[in-house]
């Protein structure tokens, strides 16, 4: 870093004295920080209309900087009108600047560069979590290997290469018939949503109650009724967010039978349903139930079905990725809003899903995600007891009354441990519980016993 006092004798520049300083390491140019620089002393008055300037060549030899560099700032400054050059003369402050040009004033903070933050917490939220895919040799080298590939003509409703791709992940890994055709590629789950909204959809939503509070968040703008078919289905809406392959807040499927019944009141009622498909990798088996999207092609049911994938789950929401499955007039609405709006994310980054997914990258990501949930089971059952645990599914869930979760929640932030609210799967009412909801296959088990450690010893503080 450099700085300049100088004072211009004989005549030409006597008494004024240009406080300057350029810094070699910044991103900005040099000429570019002189110019700033004497921008800022003709508005604080240190430059004054008619004060000669240091000539280019002593003010760049002062700074060790080129004459060159000098010389573009002198000339942008002249082009600006606050400085005025003439022939055989010292280059000076314009004598004719207008005083509201030389008025000092509050200058906008130039914001410093985000810095990058380590990962040094432990995500046990739903939906979060894993290993980081950007890590991964296989993730990268699709990464790579998409940088190479020409991505053809530009198709909003994603390039043909990852639909297909996408179609036979889903027919490998789920079982799941799907025309390529039929697939519409979104920026992740909520992008998704608010694409469906956007094409029609008028009047409440019923959402489950309880329910994954995921998709909830899209919602803001919309009325939300609670969906409880056991207690009788609500009436009057239009569309219905449902999310059967992982029930808030355990994890567990929705029955077969249950899914028949939702799919007769979605037809009676002319209701869409909005399958939420987040997590349904995350199981033992491979065995799965089938999707209400094929259960309603399977019955020849008329019933709506909008399916919407994502991989923000296994591949991190860095990544944002996702994708819609429909069919019919609401398909047609759907892709007409997409192809409107363009595509939802770069090609370049769908052509590396694509390589990825036909690599067979996802699936043994898949495959590793069992296996941590496999370990992870190992490890609660050597914990001991966990005061309020109900484990029925493949999250864990401790009950505690609202003023212990908030405490809890608070208590295990600050010790770098994420987990989510229990009572944020509620819609509201008086059947709202309380507590915690942790996704224990988030991380190795080395990882969650140390996690699972912290909560019991926070449990045994508040028992006591």
């Amino acid at each position: 870093m450099e700085s300049s006092t100088i004072r211009e004798r004989g005549g030409r520049a006597e008494g004024v004295a240009l406080p300057l300083t350029v810094d070699r390491h910044l991103p900005t140019p040099l000429p570019d920080q002189l110019t700033q620089g004497l921008r800022r002393l003709i508005a604080e008055g240190a430059l004054l209309p008619g004060d000669a300037v240091p000539s280019s060549r002593r003010l760049a030899a002062h700074l060790g900087i080129s004459r060159g560099s000098v010389e573009t700032a002198y000339g942008q400054l002249a082009v600006e009108g606050f400085l005025v050059t003439t022939e055989r003369s010292a280059t000076r402050i314009n004598p004719d600047l207008p005083a509201t040009a030389r008025t000092a004033r509050a200058r906008p903070r130039v914001p410093a560069s985000p810095r990058r933050r380590l990962r040094n917490y432990i995500d046990l939220r739903p939906g979060f979590g894993g290993d980081d895919p950007l890590r991964e040799p296989a993730f990268r080298r699709a990464w790579r290997e998409s940088l190479d590939l020409d991505p053809g003509p530009i198709d909003p409703l994603g390039q043909p290469d990852a639909r297909w791709a996408i179609a036979d992940y889903l027919r490998l890994a789920r079982g799941m018939a799907v025309d390529p055709d039929e697939i519409i590629l979104t920026s992740g789950s909520r992008d998704g949503l608010r694409l469906l909204l956007s094409s029609g959809i008028d009047g409440a939503i019923a959402v489950e109650n309880p329910g994954f509070p995921g998709l909830r968040q899209a919602m803001t703008d919309q009325r939300l009724v609670p969906l409880d078919l056991a207690a009788g289905s609500p009436a009057g809406v239009s569309a219905a967010v449902v999310t059967p392959n992982h029930q808030f807040p355990h994890g567990t499927p929705m029955p077969v039978d249950h899914r028949v019944r939702l799919l007769e009141w979605a037809e009676r009622g002319d209701v869409i349903l909005i399958e939420d498909d987040y997590d349904s990798e995350a199981r033992f088996t491979r065995t799965v139930l089938p999707t209400l999207y094929e259960l309603a092609s399977s019955t020849d049911s008329r019933a709506q079905v909008v399916h919407i994938g994502t991989f923000s789950t296994l591949l991190t929401s860095a990544v944002s990725t996702g994708y819609l499955i429909s069919h019919g007039e609401i398909s047609s609405r759907l892709m007409a809003m997409r192809t409107a709006l363009g595509p939802a994310f770069s090609p370049i980054l769908q052509m590396a899903i694509s390589s990825y997914l036909g690599s067979g990258g996802l699936r043994r990501r898949i495959s590793r995600g069992r296996r941590r949930l496999r370990a992870a089971e190992e490890v609660v059952a050597e914990a001991g007891p966990i005061p309020g645990l109900v484990h029925d599914g493949r999250t864990l869930v401790i009950e505690t009354s609202a003023a212990e979760a908030d405490r809890l929640l608070r208590q295990l932030a600050d010790r770098g441990i994420l987990v989510a609210s229990l009572a944020r799967g509620w819609t509201g009412g008086d059947q709202v519980r309380h507590g915690l909801v942790i996704a224990h296959s988030n991380v190795e088990a080395t990882v969650l016993r140390r996690a699972l450690a912290t909560v019991q010893a926070l449990l045994s503080r508040i028992q006591t």
